[in-house]
């Protein structure tokens, strides 16, 4: 149940369907190059890759990128500006349009020049948005994206993460370096896996809507001047997992 944008956006994109794979695969081609790989093997091997994989259902449409990874940021406006909460801090139920507060106004913020209408019915498919009654509520600060709209949200993230980590890799001294942290285990028991996870997500639910709100705040305090996408991560990453024998291997001793 994937959401789809307007049709305005699609037509806008159609001319970018390459662009985003050309810059996944050139940023980790330098990469790797980078850390020491040839780049004839990795030419022949990608051939091998591809050759095995069949050709997709439905091709990658550019417009979806930008519109789902833009959605949860209505979400967040409605949250936290004074003009949409109420005295508790509770957002506020909308209509989709009004002289006052209106999810259209939201909308416009977010996405300008879009119909209200169809951001509406995404959001309400995404299940970000309920009706009650003539008007529109959020069910939470953030949403899961369904199975088909995951796969772009994960490739926003992932061509976010090797943009990163090809300006540290190869930036040198030109350029400061971006944040890139990493807290490594290796030997975490995989029983208390489902335990971390939800530890994790519980904190990194915080952590992100505090940086979200002091993004908000500086995006609203600047006049004029360029503007860039900027995006915070937190993810977690699992290695197959391996049956320890170290163990054994000192018992048969």
């Amino acid at each position: 149940m994937g959401a789809r944008p307007p049709a305005r956006v699609r037509r806008r994109a159609r001319g970018e369907r390459t662009s985003y794979a050309r810059e996944f695969l050139e940023r980790l081609a330098r990469i790797l190059v980078h850390t020491g790989h040839s780049p004839r093997q990795l030419s022949r091997e990608f051939r091998q890759i591809c050759s095995s994989l069949k050709e997709p259902a439905s091709r990658w449409d550019a417009a979806q990128w930008t519109y789902l990874g833009d959605l949860p940021h209505i979400l967040a406006l409605w949250h936290s500006d004074p003009q949409y909460i109420d005295s508790r801090g509770a957002p506020i139920p909308l209509a989709l349009r009004a002289r006052g507060p209106s999810l259209c106004a939201l909308i416009e913020r977010v996405l300008p020049g879009e119909d209200p209408e169809a951001v509406a019915d995404s959001l309400t498919k995404l299940q970000g948005v309920r009706r009650q009654g003539d008007r529109y509520v959020p069910r939470g600060r953030y949403f899961t994206y369904p199975t088909a709209s995951a796969r772009i949200h994960g490739f926003t993230a992932l061509l976010g993460m090797l943009r990163t980590v090809e300006h540290n890799v190869a930036g040198g001294r030109k350029s400061a370096p971006l944040l890139e942290r990493t807290a490594l285990n290796p030997s975490f028991p995989v029983s208390e896996l489902p335990a971390f996870h939800r530890r994790l997500n519980a904190a990194a639910e915080e952590i992100l809507w505090s940086l979200d709100g002091d993004m908000r705040r500086r995006e609203a305090a600047v006049r004029g001047g360029s503007r860039v996408r900027l995006g915070v991560g937190i993810y977690a990453f699992e290695e197959p997992v391996r049956e320890r024998h170290l163990a054994r291997r000192r018992r048969s001793r």
